[in-house]
């Protein structure tokens, strides 16, 4: 395959080395003549290891070249990736001028040469900035360009073992063409291929690169506390990272409502107080809680920009198969809902008054017995509602919400869809249960 490379710095020489390794004819860009003229030489712009070799054999084998004329290589390719730097400015947002310039310049030159290319946006880039680029696109090369987004997880150190051997490859196309194409190139690599719209492939990577460096200041806090109390965190976090059913997992980080119930607030208030009690600060850990207490927040918002008056809830205890209502984030926001003069009815099998005992009874009975008093027998009791909110999907449910003629909010109802290479088949990942 032809390939042109756009900006020749960490990403893109790395990217272009390993193309060219793979047997690909690659052309690299960059506007830097030192950067150009270096690759030529056969060495490499940048220290990496193993890096130097890969380009050197790359020109010896004459499947690696570089230019400053972006419209010499476009001549030459089908398929341009663009990987230039994408910088913080002073407030954290990205300074997007060096990717739209060098959009501007592609789509000048397809212009010009009236050629179509499959584009690659390869650089980290938010989805609102991957609609501009698309915009330049269209507005100065329509119907010449197919733009994708192919985000890369090459860590500085051990890009080329990350470039051959990646956790996953996501391609983020919305055609069938420019899918064949991208899978046809990566096609050698063991890792599955998920194939996501853009702008979901783009917040892949923000999502990996704002969740690895929470684990390290999580195990840094965690750490924080048991140095001060003599226990050996090494040992607490080894066993901790061996669960891969919970820990490790799935589990926890599919998208959903609140967190509640008796044991996770209850725990998390536990180690904010004993990093209190120790003088150490916990800024990470203490989020926690207000992070869920935002995501309340933000339902009720929502519920209240409906203009909706009469609610149902469907689902009352902290998570589904259960009566246990401590703690419970649906119990939250049905108190809050009342409290600001909501008609609301509860549906939920679970909790039902006459059923409850021990510490549920004694809990519904002196805590919440105002609504222990909204609870309906039936989902055909929501007659009177205006708007259904999902928080759990009983039987019956489902059926309920395909025929219904009011509005619904689900609680937990974002979803992903993807492709993976090795089966085809398509993902659902759905919100699991919060515990």
């Amino acid at each position: 395959m032809n390939i042109s490379i756009v900006g020749l710095g960490y990403v893109g020489a790395v990217s272009a080395a390993c193309l060219a390794d793979s047997g690909h004819r690659v052309w690299g860009v960059d506007i830097n003549p030192d950067k150009v003229r270096i690759i030529n030489e056969g060495c490499s712009p940048i220290v990496e290891n193993g890096l130097a070799e890969r380009i050197a054999e790359g020109r010896q084998a004459q499947r690696l070249f570089a230019t400053t004329d972006i419209q010499q290589a476009l001549r030459e390719t089908e398929l341009c990736f663009v990987a230039v730097a994408t910088p913080s400015r002073p407030n954290g947002q990205i300074d997007p001028a060096h990717l739209y310039r060098a959009c501007t310049q592609i789509a000048t030159a397809l212009a010009k040469l009236d050629r179509k290319q499959i584009v690659v946006i390869r650089s980290s880039v938010l989805p609102s900035i991957f609609d501009e680029c698309r915009k330049i696109f269209e507005t100065v090369a329509d119907g010449l360009a197919e733009l994708c987004a192919n985000p890369e997880f090459l860590r500085e150190g051990t890009a080329i073992h990350d470039f051959e051997d990646p956790p996953f490859t996501i391609l983020g196309t919305d055609t069938r063409a420019a899918e064949d194409v991208l899978r046809s190139l990566y096609s050698d690599q063991p890792a599955p291929v998920y194939v996501l719209r853009p702008r979901e492939a783009l917040m892949v990577k923000y999502a990996s690169n704002a969740y690895h460096p929470l684990k390290v200041a999580f195990g840094n806090e965690i750490a924080t506390v048991c140095q001060q109390t003599e226990v050996d965190a090494e040992a607490v976090m080894s066993v901790f990272c061996s669960d891969t059913k919970l820990n490790i997992s799935r589990k926890y980080l599919m998208p959903g409502f609140a967190f509640g119930g008796s044991c996770l607030p209850k725990d998390v208030r536990a180690i904010l107080h004993a990093g209190n009690a120790l003088d150490l600060k916990l800024p990470l850990i203490a989020a926690i809680l207000s992070s869920n207490e935002q995501l309340i927040e933000r339902t009720f918002q929502t519920i209240r920009a409906t203009g909706k008056r009469r609610i149902g809830l469907i689902g009352l205890s902290f998570k589904s198969n259960t009566d246990d209502l401590r703690e419970s984030p649906f119990v939250e926001l049905a108190e809050r809902l009342l409290g600001k003069g909501y008609e609301l009815s509860i549906y939920d099998p679970n909790v039902v008054a006459a059923r409850l005992t021990g510490a549920n009874k004694e809990y519904i009975d002196s805590v919440i017995p105002h609504l222990s008093r909204l609870l309906v027998h039936s989902l055909d009791d929501f007659g009177n509602a205006e708007l259904l909110l999902v928080g759990h999907h009983f039987p019956g449910v489902d059926a309920l919400l395909k025929n219904a003629h009011v509005s619904v909010i689900d609680l937990g109802a974002y979803k992903v869809a993807a492709r993976s290479a090795t089966s085809e088949r398509e993902l659902a990942l759905e919100a699991g249960a919060r515990r």
